[in-house]
């Protein structure tokens, strides 16, 4: 039986190492190939989230004030993974704060990943103008109904992954 977690990160930037944090973590199980489990939830940041992140994910301030902390989410999260591997599109991004993150609460890394973008790089059949989670779906027919926010972006990513893991 072949297990996967998509997983999708919303952040108030684009580096945890000048203080961004992860506002939104979304999951998509896939199990023998087949879509299984769609999550999501918010985290609290320390700080605020910007003006142009809520631009473009829809989260303000006030969705996340009541939430809790990355230090409570992160390791029921990293137990939940467990040594399954994690797909994201542009997996280094999320990686990269998924570690960080990891690392500061002394919780092992994440290192078995698979990235849909760079499979989409050695795809000898995607003719897309460029590799952009929208841009994918758009290609392969794949609704993204709230781009931008991790569940949905995880279930997409789930539907590409299925179309192109083989299209090498």
């Amino acid at each position: 039986m072949k297990e996967y977690v998509v997983v999708d990160l919303e952040t108030t930037g684009l580096d945890p190492y000048k203080g961004c944090e992860i506002i939104e973590i979304g999951i998509t199980e896939i199990i023998d190939n087949k879509i299984m489990k769609n999550y999501s939830r918010f985290i609290k940041p320390k700080g605020i989230i910007p003006y142009f992140i809520t631009n473009i994910t829809n989260i303000t301030n006030e969705m996340v004030e009541n939430e809790e902390s990355i230090e409570t989410v992160l390791p029921r999260f990293r137990n939940y993974i467990g040594d399954r591997t994690i797909i994201a599109h542009n997996a280094k991004f999320d990686l990269k704060f998924l570690n960080y993150y990891l690392e500061e609460l002394n919780l092992e890394p994440i290192d078995n990943h698979i990235c849909t973008l760079e499979l989409l790089k050695s795809s000898k059949t995607y003719k897309g103008k460029n590799k952009k989670l929208e841009t994918a779906c758009e290609y392969y027919n794949i609704e993204n109904k709230n781009a931008h926010r991790a569940d949905s972006d995880t279930l997409a990513t789930a539907k590409l992954f299925l179309k192109i893991k083989d299209d090498k």
